[in-house]
């Protein structure tokens, strides 16, 4: 059902001169405001807690590093938690709603503390003012443009009756039957021409995709790589994917990215310090190390600077990727930041599980060259396979909101 839009909205601190608002009944919330108090006083104290016990001045190792940076994002993601418990429980012990029908307005209010959010309706617009019944007493709801909605929240029958019978007094005779005339049939373009449209995309940045995959092939080739340097390296490509869903979350959430794309942050960002983890110490230092693990520079340089060339092509690639197929093709106007947060772990998952596999695989065999360029190699493939399975999704995403 859509949901009936105001004429004007805005934010205000006092009320109009010369009007007494009508504050709407609200239902019995004491209970509920109690309990999630309660729970965000938890949440917030566990949150001190760690805040208290994070600190970075005794970093001997990258162990120490990573573990310092998993208890970082955690505590950014438990954040977004008390922030939303915070405002939870201030919405429900101070939230009030509330309504008046002045100058040929319908005025619907909604107020924390001075702060207001008003919305107003044309009272010529209203129809079917009308009283629903509900299982716990009932609801007031209008008509207004091609939508609907609820004025507050379930109240007691006689309220809801006289709510009803002031805003109908308030309504002029010829605003009370407006039909709305139906929306002319948007012209679609014909399926062969948005077929060939659309299959086109990914093209130029699976050329781009290849082109920067093959670097480390040339580098286990030419320039003896070994497997920690690929397994690293590969890591970080899962940065720079990271990187650009961030972005692709800034231009289709705006504003709404900020909350999301912390929370993304938050729970991406304490799954790649612990994969580092696991591949620093399984496959840079190996199982076998002994001794008192290097410094955090001297092991972070050592680990990627020489693979700079690498990295560089592979976030060009990826940038290619984001301005040619999301922002040029139009992939954003398909997405959600549901999908975005989402999208990275469907192909990262992907990616290391191959590569785990295969560095066991690679770590067993005599002759490291030729089977850690046959992992390159998988690794293109299922990078291939995964771009084009993405792409193929959002065209056929595409296709249907053309043809709506």
């Amino acid at each position: 059902m859509a949901l009936a839009r105001p004429l004007r909205t805005r934010v205000a601190f006092v009320e109009d001169a010369g009007v007494v608002p009508i504050e709407l009944p609200r239902r019995g919330s004491a209970g509920a405001s109690l309990v999630v108090a309660g729970i965000f006083v938890v949440f917030a104290g566990a949150w001190m807690v760690v805040i208290r016990e994070l600190h970075f001045s005794e970093i001997r190792d990258v162990g120490d590093l990573m573990s310092r940076l998993f208890l970082l994002f955690w505590v950014i993601g438990w954040g977004v938690g008390v922030v939303v418990l915070g405002l939870l429980t201030v919405l429900l012990l101070f939230y009030r709603e509330y309504f008046y029908v002045a100058g040929g307005r319908l005025v619907i209010g909604s107020r924390i503390g001075l702060l207001r959010t008003i919305g107003e309706y044309d009272t010529a617009g209203l129809r079917n003012v009308r009283v629903e019944p509900d299982a716990e007493g009932a609801r007031v709801r209008f008509d207004y443009g091609e939508g609907s909605r609820t004025l507050g929240n379930v109240m007691p029958q006689p309220e809801a009756d006289r709510i009803v019978a002031a805003i109908r007094a308030a309504m002029p005779a010829e605003g009370k039957t407006i039909e709305i005339a139906p929306n002319p049939a948007p012209e679609t373009a014909p399926a062969k021409d948005a077929v060939a449209e659309v299959e086109p995309a990914g093209l130029g940045s699976a050329v781009a995709l290849v082109a920067a995959n093959l670097v480390p092939l040339a580098g286990v080739l030419f320039a003896g790589w070994r497997l920690d340097e690929v397994m690293v390296l590969f890591w970080a490509e899962s940065a720079i994917v990271a990187f650009y869903t961030l972005a692709k979350m800034v231009v289709v959430g705006r504003w709404l990215a900020i909350p999301a794309g912390v929370l993304f942050l938050a729970h991406f960002g304490a799954f790649m310090a612990i994969h580092f983890l696991f591949i620093y110490e399984i496959f840079v230092r190996g199982l076998q190390a002994g001794g008192r693990a290097p410094a955090v520079g001297e092991a972070l340089s050592g680990v990627f600077l020489p693979l700079w060339p690498a990295l560089l092509a592979l976030f060009v690639s990826h940038g290619v990727s984001f301005v040619l197929n999301f922002r040029a093709r139009g992939e954003h106007r398909s997405m959600t930041l549901t999908a975005l947060m989402a999208a990275p772990y469907k192909r990262v998952v992907l990616m290391h599980l191959t590569l785990i596999f295969g560095g066991w695989v690679v770590l067993a065999m005599h002759d490291l060259r030729p089977a850690l360029a046959i992992l390159v190699l998988l690794k293109i493939v299922t990078d291939l396979h995964a771009h084009r399975r993405e792409r193929s999704q959002r065209s056929l995403v595409a296709l249907k909101t053309r043809s709506l």
